[in-house]
């Protein structure tokens, strides 16, 4: 009896020992450790420099996690990777024998109403573009038809806006509808079409922004793209709009090039988290790196050979199905985020700043993440991903910008 009450006397001493060396050896990661316990029920958090890992919770862990839109910055890298920031989308205009419009779709993800209204301001001074046209097709021949992306449904929420070769302002329509159910655009730059007011009749009152399913999208553009043009004195004979690529004969008579480069598409995906900008860019990329139709699986093997090649990921700290975060088939590691905030480091001043702080958030339900640069003197990169139905991740940033993370404390 006298025995085993020493032996566990011994041992309880000599955890308390091992504590204490511990403690002594590293009393801010101990503090942290403390902190960090209540706060990251499922999930890890992660601090390090350029050479390595200074910090992670839990210790030694290298989960494999949902990051939600943090997965913007692969997206982001790739598509720099295989354009370059200077790059500018654009889309084509042909003619063809009988005075019929073409417009030739390759993906640009920023075809709002103030690029069309340039487009026909431009295309109007052209001498020899006939005012009078017969009808208007859309050749949309580049991308793949029904690309579906996982974790995107059918509904009205803008977050679920379907991707495709011509786009217009995003696959949504932003409207007004006041107290007697009048109906106007809420954009003063975007006309207010007859497919608009039918969809906005049965809406409550104030703004609302609507994605539209692909054959509204079809609509939608038609009409959109026939009223700019209208309004600089050109018609069309045919009332429908129809799909038919281009043909040889047909005259090339204008490109446009989008007036923001990719950088600056770039800086506001991140800004504004858009999935569907996202998701176009994935697509591109996998047209640029595998040819045409762009397709949901080119864009993502394309994406992965980057990662894997130019970015030196391990295949097994990553799964992809798609390019903005949006599925929860997803998955990224902490250190694979940190290699992916290293490649980015570049082009950090592209991201939203919060209390100082160079960040891209994600969130789903029971996901809450965020990645970024801490400030100070020497790059710091820090990872928080909660895959958890509370959101501390606010309060561990807060937790991580008191600390000091500098040579010699850990």
């Amino acid at each position: 009896m006298q025995e085993k009450m020493f032996r566990l006397i011994l041992g309880t001493g000599i955890i308390i020992l091992l504590s204490s060396v511990l403690w002594a050896a590293n009393p801010s990661q101990s503090k942290l450790n403390i902190q960090l316990k209540s706060l990251v029920r499922n999930g890890s958090v992660l601090i390090a420099n350029e050479q390595q890992v200074l910090y992670r919770y839990p210790p030694n862990k290298n989960p494999l996690l949902i990051p939600a839109s943090v997965l913007k910055y692969a997206t982001a890298l790739s598509s720099l990777h295989y354009f370059g920031s200077e790059y500018s989308f654009n889309t084509e205009f042909y003619i063809d024998q009988n005075n019929s419009l073409i417009i030739k779709g390759k993906g640009d993800p920023f075809l709002v109403s103030e690029e069309w209204q340039q487009i026909a301001q431009k295309i109007s001074l052209l001498p020899d573009v006939p005012k009078k046209m017969q009808g208007l097709f859309f050749d949309t021949s580049l991308f793949s038809e029904n690309i579906k992306i996982p974790g995107i449904s059918f509904s009205n929420n803008p977050f679920d806006a379907h991707n495709g070769a011509l786009v217009v302002n995003f696959n949504t329509v932003f409207v007004k509808v006041d107290s007697k159910g009048h109906v106007t655009s809420a954009e003063k730059q975007t006309p207010l079409t007859p497919l608009a007011r039918r969809l906005a009749k049965k809406l409550s009152p104030g703004a609302h922004r609507i994605s539209l399913k692909p054959n509204l999208s079809f609509t939608y553009s038609g009409e959109l793209i026939k009223s700019f043009f209208r309004k600089e004195g050109f018609s069309f004979e045919n009332k429908n709009v129809a799909l038919r690529s281009v043909r040889n004969g047909d005259h090339l008579f204008y490109t446009h090039s989008n007036i923001l480069t990719l950088k600056e598409v770039i800086a506001g995906m991140l800004r504004f988290s858009n999935n569907f900008t996202a998701n176009q860019l994935l697509l591109t990329v996998g047209l640029q790196r595998y040819g045409p139709p762009a397709t949901l699986e080119k864009g993502t093997r394309a994406l992965t050979e980057y990662l894997r090649q130019e970015v030196k990921l391990p295949t097994e700290q990553f799964k992809l199905v798609e390019g903005s975060g949006i599925s929860r088939k997803n998955r990224l590691t902490p250190e694979a985020i940190w290699q992916l905030l290293k490649a980015f480091a570049p082009y950090q001043d592209l991201l939203h700043e919060d209390n100082g702080v160079l960040l891209k958030t994600g969130t789903l339900r029971g996901v809450y993440t965020m990645a970024g640069y801490l400030p100070g003197t020497q790059p710091l990169y820090f990872v928080i991903l909660l895959n958890q139905s509370q959101n501390y991740r606010n309060k561990i940033l807060q937790i991580l910008l008191s600390t000091d993370f500098s040579a010699g404390k850990f």
